[in-house]
């Protein structure tokens, strides 16, 4: 019992909806959010999720005010409300930002979509069909199998061998994976003839379309276009009696406003290849540009197999200053290490 303002008033209530709410936060809710995730989907989730928090609300205040505030005079409801309002109120508040899980529960990452985006503006395809179901499906060579596997471990869908290549594709219909996989690759899509498809897939979802962002230095979707579009070569150059390598790296679209932008992010060069039915090129060559792909790499590596050799591009500059190349003895360090080095950029040994 508290004297307050020659009022005697009785706490005990307050003890009562502290009981009630730890009650409700410790073996309720768990339950009720586990109930849900498992019968619904994430849309119906939501709604009942919003409708539970707004529901404890309602009751909380009404046994506030119903238990609290009745009989007494204007003062003491006064420091009675100063009392109600330190008690913590954050485990009822519905401020909190949903999030895509993935199979295994765990929060889809931005960095992962950005990575996700440029792998799908590569080699991706968003499709509708004309009853209107949507599909999702990217084509790999054999070796990139694990790719697919990150994939379907992450949304489901299923793996195939395509007959006639050395290739594998994933694919999934399934409504809810492709849910999850629209909401990741909205906004971060940047290829033309991609964004054309997913917002006939956004429309076809009923899912706000999102305004596409430009891809900065910061961002995954340089490694994720690499993995897909792009290649890391040495080539070697004969000039008169000698000879000496050079590293590219270049990433190839049809269309050149497509890779653009690599230009302002990174620097180099686009130019057009009439082969292949003609199509546009980006190319670093300098070493200047090489080491600062080669820290970005570090940072986003890809996950393709051509990720050994974003590793070994400090290394190569390395023996190229030094011209180990040229070296013919075979007992001599350099030999060996230019040797080695080779073996380990064609991927035989890592």
């Amino acid at each position: 019992m508290v004297k307050i303002y020659n009022k005697t008033i009785n706490v005990r209530d307050l003890l009562i909806i502290k009981i009630f709410r730890k009650y409700i936060i410790i073996m309720i809710n768990p339950f009720i959010v586990r109930y849900y995730y498992k019968v619904y989907n994430q849309q119906i989730t939501k709604i009942i999720i919003n409708c539970y928090h707004y529901f404890l609300n309602n009751i909380y205040f009404y046994l506030m005010n119903s238990l609290l505030l009745v009989g007494i005079s204007e003062t003491t409801r006064t420091k009675k409300n100063n009392m109600i309002n330190s008690i913590n109120l954050k485990n009822f508040s519905n401020k909190n930002h949903y999030h895509f899980l993935d199979n295994h529960n765990n929060e889809i990452s931005l960095e992962f979509k950005q990575w996700f985006a440029g792998l799908t503006d590569g080699d991706g395809y968003l499709y509708v069909t004309r009853e209107g179901y949507v599909g999702y499906e990217i084509t790999l060579p054999y070796a990139d199998e694990k790719v697919l596997r990150i994939l379907q471990n992450k949304f489901g869908g299923n793996i195939h061998g395509r007959s006639g290549c050395k290739a594998m594709r994933y694919r999934t219909q399934n409504k809810n994976t492709l849910y999850k996989i629209v909401h990741c690759l909205n906004g971060l899509l940047f290829n033309n003839i991609r964004l054309a498809q997913l917002h006939k897939a956004c429309l076809a979802l009923n899912i706000p379309i999102k305004d596409p962002k430009l891809p900065d230095i910061n961002s995954a979707y340089i490694s994720g276009l690499l993995d897909s579009d792009g290649h890391i070569n040495i080539y070697k150059r004969n000039y008169n009696e000698t000879h000496r390598y050079q590293l590219t790296i270049a990433i190839s679209n049809k269309s050149r406003c497509n890779i653009e932008f690599l230009i302002n992010v990174i620097g180099g060069q686009v130019y057009f290849d009439k082969s292949k039915n003609g199509h546009y090129i980006w190319v670093a060559n300098s070493k200047l540009l090489h080491l600062k792909l080669y820290d970005y790499f570090l940072k986003f590596p890809p996950k393709t197999i051509k990720s050994h050799r974003t590793f070994l591009i400090k290394e190569f500059h390395e023996l190229n200053s030094i011209k180990a190349y040229l070296e013919n003895n075979k007992l001599s360090m350099k030999y060996k290490i230019w040797n080695i080095f080779n073996i380990r950029w064609s991927n035989k040994i890592l």
